[in-house]
């Protein structure tokens, strides 16, 4: 569980209902549904947490739910998007072989 301070109160959200964590500085921003939740932490400490198994490191701002991606698609220039369930749009700055690899082994 990750723990999510919120005022007075303190939140456990369970890592497998995240999905998506994307950077804003030195801050995360959990996506949880459609509930939003900041930590003071980087990208880089979230991810070390994380299990690999699970979560991807899409670009330099995303971690994703590997069970939340609906699909992976081609956009301009080479580049793909990964698309999530809940409709957010993520450009793929990783291999596309990478992210197909780790989703067949699901």
């Amino acid at each position: 569980r990750l723990t999510v301070k919120s005022g007075e109160h303190t939140v456990f959200v369970e890592v497998s209902d995240v999905d998506c964590i994307e950077a804003a500085g030195n801050y995360a921003i959990l996506h949880v549904g459609a509930i939003n939740h900041i930590l003071r932490e980087t990208l880089a400490n979230l991810e070390a947490k994380l299990s690999p198994k699970r979560f991807l490191r899409v670009s330099r701002s995303a971690i994703v739910n590997l069970d939340r991606i609906k699909a992976v698609q081609p956009a301009s220039r080479g580049e793909h998007v990964v698309l999530l369930k809940n409709g957010k749009e993520f450009t793929l700055t990783r291999g596309v072989r990478e992210v197909q690899q780790r989703l067949e082994s699901l």
